[in-house]
């Protein structure tokens, strides 16, 4: 399975996204006065801790969920925030063909995990998730296993560049919610753009790791 060209679109169109980074948004205190509800309503039962059953392709917040390790194909980089889109690319491609040569099965969507904002050197990984260990070595990336923990997981709706809304939302339900962050946020890009043309169907699944 090809994975290269979607995650390429995806990025090419993510570069105006990542000057406002997720960790930036959901780390940092809001400071505004008098602000009370946020555009959508919250539903009480979002703090009850569901299982991957119960995920589905709703919009926004869908809950709080154990989420278990994640064998991955991974490459970690940093970089210039003006340089973030091309280099993520750039990696994409490494994993498309260590993904090639290892003969390994997908196990899902290409994604991401932010490490930090800092605009000089970005830190990121780059990760397709696969179905289970490869016999060889991978000569350019690295299998890694993502922890299994609990996530509160959000669906995003749009243009990659509009993300910060999304980011926006959650940081605010989890302020409303007292709902604290304890480790780096992953987003997986679910639509293949260049099979859904419509940007406004395009889906991105945020999952922010949670007490």
């Amino acid at each position: 399975m090809k994975i290269k060209k979607h995650v390429v679109v995806c990025f090419a169109l993510l570069v105006g996204l990542v000057a406002c980074s997720p960790e930036d948004n959901l780390k940092t205190e809001n400071k505004k006065e008098g602000k009370k509800d946020s555009s959508y309503s919250i539903e009480p039962n979002h703090l009850a801790v569901k299982t991957l059953k119960q995920l589905t392709d709703a919009k926004g917040v869908i809950g709080i969920f154990d989420v278990p390790e994640m064998l991955t194909l991974n490459k970690i980089d940093s970089t210039k925030m003006a340089t973030v889109a091309a280099v993520m690319a750039k990696n994409f491609g490494i994993l498309q063909k260590d993904f090639d040569y290892l003969k390994a099965e997908i196990d899902g969507s290409a994604g991401t995990i932010y490490y930090n904002n800092d605009t000089n050197n970005f830190i990121f990984e780059c990760v397709i998730p696969i179905k289970a260990m490869p016999k060889l070595k991978p000569k350019k990336s690295r299998v890694v296993v993502l922890e299994a923990t609990r996530m509160l997981i959000y669906n995003y709706y749009g243009p990659y560049q509009n993300l910060f809304k999304a980011y926006s939302e959650i940081k605010d339900y989890c302020n409303k919610n007292k709902i604290e962050q304890t480790g780096p946020l992953r987003e997986f890009y679910i639509t293949d753009p260049t099979i859904v043309k419509d940007s406004m169907q395009w889906l991105t699944r945020i999952m922010l790791p949670v007490k």
